[in-house]
């Protein structure tokens, strides 16, 4: 075989190759360290947001189960009672739920909440005209409950804790009136 023409190395030459490959690989270095660093990050972030969302949802499974509960009548609670139980089963997560019986509310045709002297003197059989000139009852009396809803998380992990109203109205149905969820170490 015949060498191919090139130019012959001289004596200082030889090596340089890899002390520049060495240099590369050493600006390279820090770079590298850097962009590891930050998926490491990004990776436990979402690990992180994942682990939240499942507390959330879990809570918020706790809440309807509460109002299942009330809607087929197996919590009955007087003025004032409470009743507490566990939700179990969701995704790994414990749901510790509380309700609460509140006194009842009455409210006006325009969606107000009456004070309890006003909530007094007014005439629940009273009728009149909605907007849309059906006839109504002026006034109507919820029964309020209030539900807490708390999930721990696992470890140092912060939990989730979800308080919501439900009120029966005058046919008997169940209906979430607010909700507020809440992260934090409860």
């Amino acid at each position: 075989m015949e060498k191919k023409p090139g130019r012959e190395l001289m004596q200082g030459e030889r090596g340089s190759a890899l002390v520049v490959v060495l240099l590369m690989l050493l600006l390279l270095l820090p770079v590298t360290l850097i962009l590891a660093r930050f998926v490491m990050h990004w990776q436990v972030g979402a690990a992180l947001f994942h682990r939240m969302t499942g507390m959330e949802y879990a809570a918020r499974a706790g809440f309807e189960e509460a109002g299942n509960r009330l809607a087929i009548e197996q919590i009955r609670l007087d003025l004032n009672g409470s009743m507490a139980f566990e939700a179990r089963g969701l995704e790994g997560h414990t749901a510790r739920v509380r309700v609460g019986r509140q006194p009842d509310a009455v409210i006006s045709l325009d969606g107000r909440v009456l004070d309890a002297l006003e909530a007094a003197a007014a005439d629940l059989t009273q009728v009149g005209l909605d907007p849309d000139m059906r006839r109504v009852r002026l006034f109507q009396k919820l029964e309020v409950c209030l539900v807490e809803v708390t999930v721990a998380g696992p470890g140092s992990l912060a939990g989730v804790r979800l308080w919501g109203v439900l009120v029966r109205d005058r046919g008997g149905t169940w209906r979430r009136a607010g909700l507020r969820m809440d992260r934090g170490f409860f």
